[in-house]
């Protein structure tokens, strides 16, 4: 619909010059309102899709618990004996 009205309010080049409020001017903005309303219902339409069909995928959540200080943190290193000779007496 809106490559018809586009078509039609340049038809032979009347929309070149013409003062606004003319109805070559509003054709064009009616041309221009009815692709924007276009895009906004196809927008709507692929979300509407994408919650039916492709839902974000659930956290995987840690099991309920004692709390961890911090995760941000890598592991303590297991105990290693110091190296060299052990002092004596």
């Amino acid at each position: 619909m809106s490559d018809y009205l586009f078509a039609t309010a340049q038809w032979r080049g009347q929309h070149r010059g013409a003062a606004k409020g003319s109805p070559p001017k509003l054709l064009m903005e009616a041309a221009s309102r009815s692709l924007s309303v276009a895009a906004i219902a196809d927008e709507a339409d692929l979300r509407t899709l994408r919650a039916a069909y492709d839902p974000a995928p659930t956290p995987n959540l840690p099991p309920p618990g004692p709390a961890r200080a911090s995760t941000a943190l890598p592991p303590t290193p297991p105990h290693v004996p110091p190296a060299g000779p052990a002092p004596s007496r």
